[in-house]
């Protein structure tokens, strides 16, 4: 009886957990897909190009173009939005947090090349 509710409860969650997967999740086990990545996490705030200057959330926040800006100062950025180093900066610091917890060293590094490169 054990087994058999073991069972349908192990199987409820796969069915749940397969439902909601999104399309790109970052993590280890996959290779970072910065493009995925940027339409996931920052294009509804920095526009398809990066050139967005201005997000209107409630209160319109503006901000500087990230299209071409230098990869390695991008990606330290990205990361100290990630730790918390930067909270409030612009406005948005928790946003910024939260849409970058979940991403890798690696995969910001990739998301930051990204920026840096294919949008100019």
């Amino acid at each position: 009886m054990k087994k058999i509710i073991l069972s349908a409860l192990i199987a409820g969650t796969a069915l749940i957990a397969a439902d909601s997967a999104p399309i790109y999740k970052s993590g280890v086990l996959l290779p970072p897909n910065p493009e995925a990545i940027y339409k996931k996490e920052c294009a509804s705030c920095h526009g398809v190009d990066g050139k967005q200057t201005s997000f209107s959330g409630g209160s319109t926040v503006e901000y500087l173009p990230i299209n071409g800006l230098e990869a390695a100062k991008l990606a330290q950025e990205l990361k100290d939005y990630r730790i918390g180093t930067i909270l409030n900066k612009q406005g948005y610091g928790m946003l910024m947090k939260t849409a970058l917890t979940d991403l890798s060293y690696e995969e910001i590094d990739s998301l930051a090349e990204y920026i840096s490169n294919t949008m100019k």
